[in-house]
Parts: C-alpha cells; sequence; structure tokens
C-alpha cells in the first residue's frame, strides 16, 4: 500500500505562494515609486509653469510702469495755486489801468465837448448881437433847436455786470477816441440818464433826448 506524500506537496505549494505574494508585493511596490516619482515630475512641472507665469505678470507690470513713467515726464507742469494768484492779480492791475486809461480819456473828450460847446454858443450871440438893436415884432416863441450831440453813438458794452454806452468822437481816428459812459455821465451838456434796450436817453438844454442805438 503507498501512502501518498501530502506533506510535501502542501510545502510546495505554500512555498509558490510566498514566492507570487513576494512578486506582488515587488511589483505593487515599483508601481508605488513610479507613481511617486511622476507625481513629483508633475508637481515640479506645475510649479515652474507657476513660476514663470508668475515672472511674465511680473514683467507686464514693469512694462506698464515703464509707460505711465515715461508719459507722466511728458505731461505739462500743473499750475499751482500762488501761480495762478500771481497770474490773476497781474490781470486785475492791467484791467485797472485800462479802465482809467479809459476815464482819463473820457474826461479830455469832456473838456474837448465843452470847448465846441461855448464855440458855439459865442457864434449865436455875435449872429443876435446885431438884430437885437433894432425894435422887432413880438413873435411867437419858437421851439429850443436842439444842438447835434458831439459824438457817435457806437453801441453798449457790458463791463463787470454794468452796461456802458460806447461813443465815438465825430472824426474817431484810434481807441483814444471812443469813450465808455455809465449812467450819470456826460459829455459836454449832454448827460447820460438811462441805456435803454433801444436808445440812450439824454437830458441836454432842459430837454430830453433819444438816441437811437445802432
Amino acid at each position: 500500500m503507498t501512502i501518498p506524500q501530502l506533506p510535501d506537496e502542501n510545502a510546495g505549494r505554500a512555498r509558490w505562494l510566498n514566492i507570487a505574494a513576494t512578486a506582488w508585493l515587488l511589483l505593487v511596490s515599483i508601481l508605488a515609486v513610479v507613481s511617486s516619482v511622476g507625481l513629483s515630475r508633475l508637481s515640479e512641472q506645475s510649479q515652474a509653469s507657476a513660476q514663470d507665469a508668475h515672472v511674465q505678470a511680473l514683467n507686464t507690470r514693469v512694462a506698464e510702469l515703464e509707460q505711465q513713467a515715461a508719459a507722466s515726464k511728458n505731461q505739462p507742469k500743473p499750475v499751482t495755486q500762488p501761480d495762478f494768484e500771481a497770474a490773476h492779480k497781474a490781470l486785475d492791475e492791467r484791467l485797472t489801468q485800462v479802465e482809467q486809461a479809459q476815464a482819463a480819456d473820457a474826461h479830455t473828450g469832456d473838456l474837448q465837448a465843452l470847448q465846441a460847446r461855448m464855440g458855439d454858443l459865442e457864434a449865436r450871440m455875435k449872429r443876435t448881437a446885431a438884430p437885437a438893436a433894432a425894435p422887432r415884432r413880438t413873435a411867437e416863441p419858437a421851439n429850443p433847436k436842439v444842438p447835434e450831440p458831439p459824438f457817435n453813438v457806437v453801441g453798449v458794452e457790458l463791463r463787470g455786470g454794468e452796461r456802458f454806452l460806447s461813443v465815438a468822437a465825430p472824426k474817431a481816428s484810434s481807441v483814444l477816441d471812443v469813450w465808455l459812459l455809465r449812467e450819470g455821465d456826460a459829455v459836454g451838456a449832454w448827460h447820460l440818464l438811462a441805456i435803454e434796450a433801444r436808445a440812450a436817453v439824454f437830458r441836454v438844454d432842459g430837454q430830453t433826448q433819444r438816441l437811437a442805438l445802432p
């Protein structure tokens, strides 16, 4: 009777199982190492890409700042408050000088108008002196003749919110022959009472006269 060798077969099977398990563990270890190396390389590549993107963004920002600096150099210098106040003061002083010169010219025109008025009166007195000695008939009083104004109306100007009447000498040849009158001023016997929409109202020889505006 032959007895089977069961223990040896079991031992061989167990050895093969140990070899297979060892090989499986080795394969799993190799796969884990390969996966770890791949993940590490992938992480390094991601970090490198992120660094490249960050460097590129920094380069773009530096280029923008350089452009802004170049543009700021080309911009005009801003006006400071002291410079503005000094320019404004100089302009006011110049305007005051011009107004004073115009006022002086107006006074000169007044004197000339008075002289012309006196000449007219003297001529009238000479013309009426001879007939006054002879008897004359009583005549009906005639309306007094209004003398011609010793100026020409140029127009109306607005200065500082106030209206002025611009008049000129009959033979004006420059701006010095142009005068600005406000209500209450006078040129000779012609006193400016008001500046209306279409006429200037004067008082002369006790009469009110309206001169049309051009």
